[in-house]
């Protein structure tokens, strides 16, 4: 059993939880990372079902599906009806935004880690932020209710969300345009369970197509889905932490100290190495020490702070 001290890590004010400017907190981080995707008209006639005839035939006819960029992240999808009437869908791709993701934990007078995700919307982005998706590997991690936001989970059974829990932050009612390019929102998760590295996606926009009514499925089929939504990493409760030892816990942040050193956690390979040869040696509380130290000079971000100040015990 874990004795969590009453300690606070990289706090943050959370009763006021609002706008922010894109301010950077600290180190920058390395933003989302975007999948690589380009849609592209389907080629060659298509065939698409367009009813029955007198006879109780059916009846086929080729809607010349195309799709059109029309810059900053939208596209026409075009079409025609079997009565020759041109249809036209319009789409923002989900990955048209820019994010960086900043979190923070701190420690309730109940043991509770309340984790703070402060979602950056850059101002290089074409769309207002959609929802923010944290992934938790802990069954009792809850999101904190705030006004405006929708909290739920995503299901297991889409494979971007098929491992741990994952919460989901999105935009509703009046908070649609409450985060647009330039602008950033904090979403809190609670969990009695220690931090851990885990997955983090987002997206931009509504996902929903606009104008057209419903699209041949040739037209359809080249809708992205999930997997195009920016991914990236942060700090998430993990349950399985604490079946560990501590020195099973020290191991496993040396063999994450290269990842923080690549997200831009951790200012350069000599501060990195500085850790790796304390952890290897057992000192935790030397290695508390340091990174609360670090973190105050800004060579190391919040997450490397609640990561040795919460795993080193």
């Amino acid at each position: 059993m874990i004795r969590i001290r009453t300690l606070i890590v990289g706090v943050l004010p959370l009763i006021a939880i609002g706008l922010w400017s894109v301010e950077t907190y600290g180190r920058d981080r390395l933003p989302l990372q975007k999948t690589e995707f380009e849609f592209a008209s389907p080629t060659g006639a298509s065939t698409e079902f367009a009813g029955y005839d007198r006879e109780g035939k059916p009846i086929y006819y080729d809607p010349k599906p195309r799709i059109i960029a029309l810059g900053q992240g939208r596209y026409a999808f075009k079409w025609f009806n079997p009565d020759g009437r041109e249809s036209t869908s319009v789409f923002e791709r989900p990955d048209a935004i820019d994010l960086v993701v900043e979190a923070h934990t701190s420690l309730t007078p109940d043991r509770t880690i309340e984790y703070c995700y402060r979602v950056k919307n850059l101002p290089s982005s074409h769309l207002r932020l959609g929802s923010f998706v944290v992934q938790t590997f802990a069954s009792g991690a809850t999101g904190k209710p705030q006004s405006g936001v929708y909290i739920g989970k995503m299901t297991n059974l889409v494979n971007e969300f098929n491992e741990g829990n994952w919460l989901r932050f999105g935009m509703l009612g009046r908070n649609k345009k409450q985060v647009p390019p330039g602008e950033a929102l904090e979403f809190v998760v609670a969990s009695m369970d220690l931090p851990g590295l885990v997955e983090c996606r987002a997206h931009g926009g509504t996902l929903e197509t606009k104008g057209g009514g419903e699209m041949p499925p040739i037209l359809a089929e080249q809708l992205p889905r999930h997997k195009v939504w920016p991914h990236g990493w942060t700090i998430g409760p993990d349950e399985r932490l604490a079946k560990m030892s501590v020195e099973e816990r020290l191991k496993y942040l040396v063999e994450r100290l290269p990842q923080m050193l690549e997200l831009g956690w951790i200012e350069n390979q000599k501060v990195m190495g500085w850790y790796e040869t304390n952890l290897k040696a057992g000192k935790a509380a030397e290695v508390r020490a340091r990174a609360a130290a670090d973190f105050k000079k800004n060579l190391v971000t919040s997450e490397v702070l609640a990561l040795m100040t919460f795993l080193t015990r």
